[in-house]
């Protein structure tokens, strides 16, 4: 399996006392397919076939302030 995972951020002085921070975070950022194992049934429809594969991308927002 082959995952990157990717966060930024940017705080921003508000007041002496308060503080906005800003974040972007990307999980799987290169969408990456991770497939599943194929099937390993013999004699079945889905043998040898893959039919899962896990999560694509993945994009997080978030905006917090600190008093």
């Amino acid at each position: 399996m082959a995952n990157f995972d990717l966060g930024i951020m940017k705080n921003f002085q508000i007041a002496e006392r308060y503080r906005l921070q800003f974040r972007g975070e990307m999980f799987n950022a290169f969408n990456k397919a991770n497939f599943g194992i194929p099937g390993t049934t013999y004699g079945s429809p889905n043998f040898g076939t893959i039919t899962s594969a896990a999560t694509g991308r993945s994009i997080q927002l978030g905006l917090k302030l600190y008093f």
